[in-house]
């Protein structure tokens, strides 16, 4: 059985290509002043390259807290996507991440803040997963063995993700694509059924919606697992 044929793989493309900037976190910033900083100096800069060589000289300013390079990367990250620069984009989502865990791991995390912080890196590593997924369709042939290696990366972020907070229903609508290419298709289903149901609690019925309607990828043979 063949892969996905083009028309469909370019929808779940573009698809992402939509969905992932509307899922970017603002910065997490400890005052107001760095907040403004990060936002005049990063974030409000245009067009695209200047901005990137703008959070970029950022990242050495000593004002900003260690709080605030994570963010930065995940600027610089969303950016080289406008840019379908899908290699820089995973390399500064990843940067992002390694920031992330190390500012997590020196500061002392209340009660509070603890399902913030899970939440915020389960949509990193879920981003991440897309970035790879958009990568993969744009540039890769579709049943080679590197789309394969790709594509189980991609599986393992959503897994991180769905680690760190259960219910992120993109996540498994993700990796329902990725379990369906691998011809494990009770899995898949079950994912869908797990998208369906935890999109339709937070009350995006949208997204419910249009899981409900989807059609996943056919399974590559190739791709099937030992």
């Amino acid at each position: 059985m063949d892969g996905p044929s083009r028309g469909p793989r370019l929808a779940i493309c573009f698809a992402l290509v939509f969905v992932l900037p509307a899922a970017q976190t603002p910065p997490t910033v400890h005052t107001p002043d760095e907040w403004r900083v990060v936002d005049k100096e990063c974030r409000d800069v245009s067009p695209p390259q200047a901005k990137i060589r703008a959070c970029l000289k950022l990242l050495s300013d000593r004002r900003l807290s260690t709080a605030s390079i994570a963010p930065i990367n995940g600027e610089i990250s969303s950016t080289f996507q406008s840019l379908r620069d899908y290699d820089n984009a995973i390399k500064y989502k990843k940067i992002e991440i390694e920031r992330a865990n190390s500012a997590a791991k020196q500061a002392s995390s209340s009660d509070d803040a603890l399902p913030a912080s899970l939440g915020a890196m389960s949509l990193r590593y879920m981003e991440l997963g897309s970035l790879q997924s958009l990568n993969r369709l744009t540039n890769l042939k579709g049943q080679s063995d590197e789309a394969r290696r790709v594509a189980t990366e991609e599986q393992d972020n959503y897994n991180l993700a769905l680690s760190y907070n259960p219910m992120n229903y993109r996540a498994y609508r993700y990796r329902a694509e990725i379990r369906s290419l691998f011809c494990d298709s009770a899995s898949a289903a079950q994912d869908m059924e797990a998208a369906i149901r935890f999109a339709e609690q937070v009350g995006d019925h949208d997204a419910a919606r249009d899981y409900k309607r989807a059609t996943l990828g056919a399974c590559i043979p190739a791709w099937r697992r030992e």
